[in-house]
């Protein structure tokens, strides 16, 4: 591989495009300071991916961009492209089999920036990965200016491995082991969260696990009932079967006979039927006969009756008006003795009524008496209630007392206790304190050195970060800038849409031009008007805005025929040589303004504006029109058009309302279109920049990231240390709290400890306080009783003696209520024996009439009676052969009954049989009925169409049922759900337990890969440093023309971690660190070992810029010995002001600065050997 050329156009003070050609073997670039020699090593590193602005000498990466100079204006971008060439069969970086790479990075003012290969977009990355190795990457040996000689001497041994890493060219390993650690961190993260998961489902997998086993041998248990129950079933169903068709055939038997007796019934009844009409016949002759002979001889027992009632009557009348006349003597006697007897009550009455007043008079005094009585027993009792309440309320209290006197106690013994405890705590508290206080000290030095050496590190980091920082917030900008365009456009673009369907009909135009017909466009397209007349110029056009202009005449006749053809909508057409010489200027209007004067358009179609607006003129308003028409004569064909749209004719016809607006859109999408392109150009912009600062981000990304692993590394020690730290402060804190806590709680309980001493003094004298005043109140209350006791007495005797009072006076109104009683009742019965003696003088005299008219009616009923005997004895001869002709019929008709009850008996056994029959099969058709639907509805089969073997031994079937059942409900509640979730989690078990699998093995094959790497890159390490150190050793003594030098391991035992240290002696002095040598001798040693890795490891381009200028002339001549020697294997470029080194030079380029600000390359001169 070899630098065919570099490119720079734009690139710091290179305005113009510059090419340098570069030549296998030295290429010498010379001019006076500040010409921009160096510029070139900075455009190299910067195409190579350099992402820190400081390193290419400057603070923003846009410095980079030619920033302008007195004659000429700054560049808006800075482009660097280098050539690269591949010998065949080099090449391997999966380029193609191009022979010729380039790679470009370009830079915009705006801030994008691009990264080409072979000038298609990639990323830094695919630059970086293309040049790993090679020696080519920045920061690497294949730079070397005078202050990275420097960097080398001053550098920590760990920043000096990259030398033997070149030499031993295990750059792609580091990538690998890098992203093999940085996939192994991801994967045991993944790990862990797999685990978790796995954890988390494998409980739940185990707790369905049995939840799934009881429901597969619940289910099983189900299958074996199923097939003994369908087996049972299958038996039972064939029983029934049988005993349903036998029974249908006794069913048919009966149903035959039946109908035999049924009709021997209905014969026999017929005949019965006639005996029975017969029979009724005569009996209804009888009858007659016999109602006949009764009416006679009910009118004869009448007759009688009534002769002999009246006889009695007349006996009983007499009788009764003799009694009736003792009664009256009666009555007269006792209204006598009632009247006595009525005047003797009368004196009494007044006696007992006298005596009841007396009682009442003793009876109030005596109940005002038991009140006063009671109301003192009341109070007595009420205060009586009040003492013992006092009483009890004292025992209670007491008995509280004693209680918080004996809690006191105890807890003044546990006080004590205590106090004891905390003494000693105390004691072993204040020892672990000072035992604590030594660790810490300890580690707080420890901790200080460790911070010393973190802060190093995060200082370097904020400075990436601040610039990380700013990047991110200006690609957020960008990007929501371009979101936002974005959205802008494509709502103007939707609008756009809109407007131009609301002004032309691109459908039809499409039919018209896929004919060939020249569509210009259409009208309101190549209208020009102000916004303040589009209203007038939209209703004067109308229809004719959307017209569609043709070309010519031949384009409008096929185009005329294609809409009839087609059926298409009405369509307007304007040909653009229609005439316009009828155009008239109407100049005796010199007031009116045409319309036409107001349109503006392209001057070939002007003759037809002034055609199609011909006779239109702008107005105010309608009244202006109206007045215009009305005060002129010559208005034939005027059309006035005012600026709200309405059109005012002279033939006396007005056109207004809201037009289309179709000019206003037509403006509006011209307007869009234009905002819409420049937002495009402006979102091409956004996308080159976010291009740009997103390749800048993942630079400082990565470098943050090599920072934050040495960061994280040192902070987990450091961490660990404060966490140490912490636990011992937090250890001090802790027993310092303690012993202040047990020392305040010792004082709390020495005064917890006094305070319940006083309170138990205080509880025992107001204990015997409250005894002796419970004594004092126990005596009181037993005083109370004895006066309560007193007073019932006292009452009881008052009762009593108001008892005998009320005892006498209810006896005595009993009495005088009985006198009372008796008097009534006397003068209601004086009043009724009065009552009755006058009725019976009455009666008397009615009835003794009543015997005389008696007396007649008995000599008729005699008369009537004899002709009544004659006529009875006629009718009882005729009744006697009607009888003997009747008991004829009804024994005739009584054996015919006899033999119907007899078949009736019969057919009702037959049908009672047939009965039993049809309900025993209806019950063995309803079980085989039930049987089937249980089937059907338990299992979803018919057992009639189950090919099964029924039950052979029907009670073993039927025993293992029921154990079946039992076995099936001692199962109890049972989750037949768990086996589809446990086979849906198992399935997501076993998919985990495959994905942790997976993970573990990719752990595996990463630490494998990651110790194969450490095994390879140790022993290349190990061959490159012992090769290094040897070769190191023989260019410093070529190059110091003696002494020695030797490269040390900081950690032998750990080659892949170590740093090297440079171990040099020059000639004639002592061996010594390199870092303590001359400024001279510390460049010659730095190039020399340098000088020892190109020697065993190449690289493809090696740039010096102004390498050899700490070099006094013998030593710049040794440099330039071993530049040339090296030059057959590396394209050496060299900035120098040396001659020395440029004699040694194949190709010379001079860098001048004309032009100020601008460098050029002045000459390029082919030196021969």
């Amino acid at each position: 591989m070899k630098i065919e050329r570099l490119e720079l156009n734009g690139f710091k003070s290179f305005a113009d495009k510059t090419t340098f050609t570069f030549h296998p073997g030295i290429t010498c670039i010379a001019g006076p300071n500040g010409c921009g020699k160096s510029n070139i090593v900075d455009a190299v590193r910067w195409v190579l991916g350099e992402q820190s602005a400081k390193t290419l000498r400057g603070d923003k990466m846009d410095e980079v961009i030619f920033n302008g100079s007195q004659s000429r204006k700054p560049k808006g971008m800075a482009e660097v492209t280098l050539y690269i060439s591949y010998p065949d069969g080099q090449q391997d970086n999966g380029q193609g089999g191009e022979r010729v790479v380039t790679v470009t990075r370009r830079l915009y003012r705006s801030g994008e920036s691009e990264y080409m290969i072979n000038r298609n977009i990639c990323r830094l990355r695919d630059i970086r990965e293309m040049f790993l190795d090679t020696g080519l990457e920045i920061k690497r040996y294949s730079i070397i200016e005078q202050g990275s000689i420097g960097e080398l001497i001053n550098a920590r041994p760990q920043e000096r491995r990259f030398l033997i890493e070149e030499v031993a060219g295990i750059m792609k390993y580091k990538a690998r082991k890098t992203e093999a650690i940085s996939k192994l961190e991801s994967s045991r993260l993944n790990l862990q969260r797999i685990s978790d998961i796995l954890s988390e489902v494998k409980r739940q997998r185990n707790s369905l696990q049995r939840q799934a086993k009881k429901a597969e041998r619940y289910k099983a248990l189900l299958d074996e009932l199923k097939q003994i129950e369908i087996r049972l079933s299958k038996a039972d169903f064939n029983t029934l079967m049988a005993s349903l068709e036998a029974m249908q055939r006794r069913i048919n038997e009966l149903k035959d006979v039946e109908a035999e007796k049924r009709k021997a019934q209905t014969e026999l009844e017929k005949e019965l039927e006639i005996s029975r009409i017969e029979t009724i016949e005569k009996e209804r002759e009888l009858s007659l006969q016999t109602r006949q002979l009764e009416g006679i001889e009910h009118e004869i027992s009448d007759a009688e009756r009534r002769a002999a009632i009246t006889r009695r009557d007349i006996e009983y009348t007499k009788n009764a008006i003799q009694s009736m006349k003792v009664q009256v003597e009666e009555f007269e006697l006792l209204i006598h003795e009632k009247e006595q007897e009525l005047v003797s009550l009368g004196g009494k009455d007044v006696e007992i009524k006298k005596e009841i007043a007396m009682l009442r008079d003793d009876l109030r005094a005596g109940e005002d008496e038991i009140k006063q009585y009671r109301s003192s027993l009341n109070e007595l009792e009420e205060t009586l209630k009040a003492r013992r309440r006092e009483v009890f309320a004292l025992s209670e209290k007491i008995g509280e007392m004693r209680n918080l006197l004996h809690r006191h106690e105890a807890t003044v013994e546990g006080t004590n206790k205590r106090i004891e405890l905390c003494r000693r705590e105390i004691e072993e508290a204040h020892r672990r304190v000072s035992e604590l206080k030594e660790q810490a000290e300890e580690k707080r030095r420890f901790l200080t050195e460790r911070e010393r050496a973190i802060g190093e590190l995060k200082n370097r980091r904020s400075g990436l970060t601040d610039e990380l920082s700013e990047k991110k917030n200006r690609l957020n900008s960008l990007v929501r800038d371009k979101s936002r365009l974005r959205e802008e456009i494509l709502s103007m673009q939707s609008r756009a849409t809109v407007l131009r369907d609301m002004v032309a009909s691109r459908k039809e135009q499409e039919v018209l031009k896929s004919s060939g017909i020249n569509i210009i466009s259409t009208l309101s397209e190549v209208l020009e008007v102000d916004p303040a007349y589009d209203t007038a110029v939209e209703a004067a056009l109308s229809d004719r805005l959307k017209g569609i202009m043709l070309s010519s005449t031949d384009d409008l006749r096929r185009a005329v025929d294609i809409v009839n053809r087609e059926n298409l909508p009405r369509h307007v057409f304007i040909y653009s040589n229609s005439r316009a010489d009828t155009v008239k200027t109407h100049n005796e209007h010199g007031d009116l303004r045409p319309l036409y004067s107001l349109v503006s358009t392209d001057e070939n179609l002007e003759p037809l504006l002034r055609n199609l607006l011909d006779n239109y003129f702008i107005v105010e308003d309608i009244e202006s029109a109206l007045r215009i028409l009305e005060g002129n004569r010559d208005t034939r064909h005027m059309r006035l058009v005012t600026y709200r749209g309405e059109v005012v004719e002279s033939e006396g016809v007005v056109i207004a309302g809201k037009g289309t607006g179709i000019l206003g859109i037509r403006r509006e999408l011209r307007g869009i279109e234009k905002e819409v392109e420049e937002k495009n150009r402006k979102v091409e912009s956004i996308e080159s920049e976010i291009e740009s600062l997103s390749e800048e981000i993942e630079g400082i990304k990565d470098t943050l990231k090599r920072i934050d692993e040495e960061i994280i590394s040192s902070d987990r020690e450091l961490s660990l240390e404060r966490a140490n730290e912490r636990r011992l402060r937090e250890d001090i804190e802790r027993f310092e709290r303690k012993a202040q806590n047990l020392e305040s709680e010792l004082e709390q309980l020495d005064l917890e400890s006094e305070e319940l001493q006083h309170r138990i003094t205080q509880l025992e004298q107001d204990i015997a306080e409250k005894g002796s005043e419970k004594l004092s109140l126990e005596q009181d209350l037993d005083l109370l009783q004895a006066e309560i006791a007193r007073a019932r007495d006292e009452l009881n005797e008052k009762i009593q003696s108001i008892s005998d009072v009320k005892i006498r006076l209810k006896g005595l109104t009993e009495r005088l209520e009985a006198y009372n009683r008796d008097a009534t009742r006397l003068k209601d019965e004086l009043s009724r024996l009065k009552d009755r003696r006058e009725s019976n003088l009455s009666e008397i005299s009615r009835r003794e009439a009543l015997i005389e008219e008696k007396k007649r009616d008995a000599e008729e009923f005699e008369e009537k009676l004899k002709t009544l005997v004659e006529k009875a004895d006629i009718i009882r001869r005729n009744i006697s052969v009607l009888r003997d002709d009747l008991e004829k019929v009804k024994h005739n008709m009584t054996d015919k009954e006899e033999k119907l009850r007899r078949l009736r008996r019969e057919l009702e056994e037959t049908r009672e049989e047939l009965h039993r029959e049809e309900l025993l099969w209806t019950e063995h058709s309803m079980k085989l009925s039930a049987l089937k639907d249980n089937i059907r509805e338990r299992y979803g089969i018919e057992i009639e169409e189950e090919d099964v073997e029924p039950s052979s031994d029907y009670e073993e079937d039927r025993e293992a049922l029921t154990q079946l059942r039992a076995r099936i409900d001692a199962m109890g509640q049972v989750n037949l759900g768990a086996l589809d979730e446990f086979n849906e989690l198992n399935e997501r078990f076993e998919f985990l337990q495959k994905q942790h699998d997976d993970i573990v093995e990719s752990i595996a094959e990463l630490e494998e890969a990651i110790r194969r790497i450490n095994r390879t890159t140790r022993k290349m390490l190990t061959e490159a440093f012992e090769a290094l150190n040897t070769k190191f050793n023989e260019v410093f003594q070529r190059l110091f023309n003696g002494g020695s030098a030797e490269l040390r391991l900081t950690d032998e035992n750990n080659i892949l971690e170590s740093g090297i240290d440079v171990i040099v002696r020059p000639p004639g002095k002592r061996l010594q660190n390199i870092s303590l040598l001359s400024g001279g001798e510390k460049a010659l040693a730095a190039l020399s070992l340098m000088f020892a890795g190109f020697l065993l490891k190449p690289t493809p381009l090696c740039l010096l810029d102004e390498a050899d200028a700490p070099l006094d002339e013998s030593n710049t001549v040794r440099f330039r010995d071993m530049i040339k020697e090296l030059s057959g294997d590396i394209q050496f470029i060299v900035i120098t002001h040396n001659k020395v080194t440029m004699e040694i030079s194949d190709y010379l380029y001079g860098i001048t600065m004309d032009e100020p600000g601008v460098s050029k390359v002045l000459s390029m001169e082919f030196v021969e050997g």
